[in-house]
């Protein structure tokens, strides 16, 4: 194709790189557009977007800028795919201050309308730094004028998320019942017959960041009280929200409370899992209910789980510390 003539237009060879790209074939599609150069065939905006793309995904920002040239020597005006590409591509390489740099460059000067998905990259940036307080102002921004963006739950989620790693549980409560807020705000703004902000509302994953997080920290009546807000709204607790409720009261030795949460999950057809089956146990066996533990256990045969080397291990464990050898012995065997 390289060698017909006429040469092929460049559209046809912006829907090869395309495909190349799907199959994240980098290097190909660089070395193709490469002869595409050479045979004189002009590359267009699509064209130069893949390549920076490519050269992004490659961790070569300094030839994603030299496309970004390109751009500018071609007459081509970079838009907001090129931006959001290459501000993603320097927090890849955890260039965070070019990212933000890059940011300010496409704001300032005017290049094209920022998205929700600029701010996300560059707050996502900042939280895998360890800099909360630069997500949270960079949150703040977008609200200004002449900005004017609604965060969307990956804006919260990303800030949540950091903050909880940081233990700083009063700070993510706080985002989180802001988040909330705006949901409720919505709904009554679609009541006002204004249309409702998307976006916003938190899903299954957010609820279950935060309730894991407090429950690892045994707050779990603080994590039951998001629990029931998730009920509130619709959104309904999967198995890995049950898990870490489980995981949490465990971890508090409240065993009865762990074993409702199980009983509770199968009543209501969650699915129960070998996962869920060795928090009980683990729980069961600190707290030297070994019976208990083993109850549990036989209860898997029945429903046709496969305990796992945790299973065993932690069984065999709390068999020895019981004192009861043989048990371990049995299980070992």
């Amino acid at each position: 194709m390289l060698h017909s003539h006429p040469l092929p237009s460049v559209f046809l060879f912006t829907q090869i790189l395309g495909q190349l790209v799907k199959l994240k074939q980098y290097f190909a599609v660089i070395s193709l557009n490469r002869q595409m150069d050479l045979i004189g065939i002009v590359p267009n905006d699509y064209t130069l977007n893949t390549i920076i793309n490519c050269y992004c995904h490659l961790n070569q920002m300094g030839f994603s800028l030299s496309v970004l040239a390109q751009f500018f020597k071609s007459g081509l005006q970079p838009d907001i795919f090129t931006f959001n590409t290459l501000i993603n591509g320097f927090i890849l390489e955890n260039q965070v201050a070019k990212a933000t740099a890059l940011f300010t460059k496409m704001v300032e000067g005017g290049y094209c309308k920022h998205d929700v998905f600029t701010f996300n990259t560059v707050i996502k940036g900042f939280c895998i730094m360890g800099n909360n307080s630069a997500a949270m102002q960079l949150l703040r921004k977008m609200e200004e004028r002449g900005y004017e963006l609604e965060p969307d739950v990956v804006t919260y989620t990303t800030i949540i998320q950091s903050l909880l790693k940081d233990a700083l549980f009063v700070d993510a409560m706080n985002l989180f019942s802001e988040m909330i807020s705006r949901v409720e705000r919505s709904y009554i703004a679609v009541e006002r017959n204004v249309e409702l902000s998307k976006g916003i509302f938190p899903d299954v994953p957010t609820f279950n960041v935060l309730v894991d997080a407090l429950c690892k920290e045994r707050m779990v009546v603080e994590a039951q009280s998001v629990v029931e807000i998730m009920i509130q709204r619709g959104v309904e607790p999967n198995s890995t929200t049950n898990n870490s409720l489980m995981d949490g009261y465990c971890l508090r030795g409240e065993m009865d409370e762990a074993r409702h949460v199980f009983d509770l999950m199968v009543r209501k057809g969650s699915m129960v899992n070998v996962y869920s089956c060795n928090i009980l146990i683990n729980g069961y066996c600190k707290k030297k209910k070994i019976c208990e533990a083993n109850k549990i256990f036989k209860e898997m045969r029945c429903r046709e789980l496969v305990p796992n080397t945790v299973t065993f291990n932690t069984l065999i464990d709390g068999f020895c510390k019981a004192g009861r050898i043989r048990e371990a012995k049995e299980l070992f065997s």
